[in-house]
């Protein structure tokens, strides 16, 4: 372990910044799972789309399903990362990361326009492969997202490949949990201010007001306790 590596993984045992670090995991995987339920009934139900005869699922409001189901997908995700990361599966934790990350590409894309929810809702699978791939959306997003973070997990944990070795039990050379918990909680809490922004813009603030508050407050805490945060874990991830 290099120098580098050996101060980092000292920051991370750091007890308050664990905790905070977990924490946040944990309300964001409860949070995003709430807000997607709440926004599901409501987009189910309330909208324009259905009477119109716009949606082809006889939703109220495509856009507000669409910001709904990631919210759940992103929630599904960030819950098995943490047990896994817990139960010493690091390499399934990665390649679940793997996906979070491209949820945070779709959610940024849900915030910046107010029909893409819908339309990527309605999307076929043809349409997904040219218009909503990750790096289709890493060149409109001007760079926001480094292609190097993203074929990162993709070769630890988004496909088999010699680098994975690094997740496996009783290698020398292995990535730590901390550093998929951090990362976790990184892609989720940009996710969850995505979606945030997301449902602002379809007028579904109020309803997502009340989770927003007792989320953000952890990822406060722990952007403010985690002595990780702001720090290049590139020696060791």
């Amino acid at each position: 372990m290099s120098d580098k590596a050996e101060r980092l993984a000292a920051l991370a045992e750091d007890p308050s910044g664990d905790e905070a670090r977990r924490t946040c995991c944990h309300a964001l995987a409860a949070g995003l799972d709430r807000v997607g339920r709440v926004l599901w009934v409501g987009g189910s139900i309330i909208g324009s789309d259905r009477a119109v005869g716009r949606s082809p699922f006889g939703f109220g409001s495509d856009a507000t399903v669409g910001v709904a189901t990631l919210a759940q997908v992103a929630g599904q995700l960030v819950s098995p990362i943490v047990a896994l990361v817990g139960e010493g599966n690091r390499y399934a934790a990665a390649a679940l990361l793997r996906q979070l990350v491209e949820v945070e590409y779709l959610t940024w894309a849900f915030a910046e326009e107010d029909d893409d929810a819908a339309v990527w809702l309605r999307s076929s699978r043809e349409e997904r492969r040219e218009f909503w791939s990750p790096a289709r959306l890493r060149h409109r997003a001007q760079d926001r997202f480094p292609a190097s973070d993203y074929w990162g997990h993709c070769d630890l944990g988004g496909h088999p490949t010699p680098d994975g070795m690094m997740l496996l039990p009783d290698h020398t050379q292995t990535v730590p949990g901390w550093a998929l918990l951090f990362d976790c909680a990184r892609h989720a809490s940009s996710a969850w201010r995505n979606l945030i922004q997301a449902a602002e813009r379809l007028g579904r603030r109020a309803v997502v007001a009340e989770e927003d508050s007792v989320v953000s407050s952890a990822i406060e805490r722990w952007m403010q306790l985690d002595p990780l945060h702001g720090v290049d874990l590139g020696e060791i991830y």
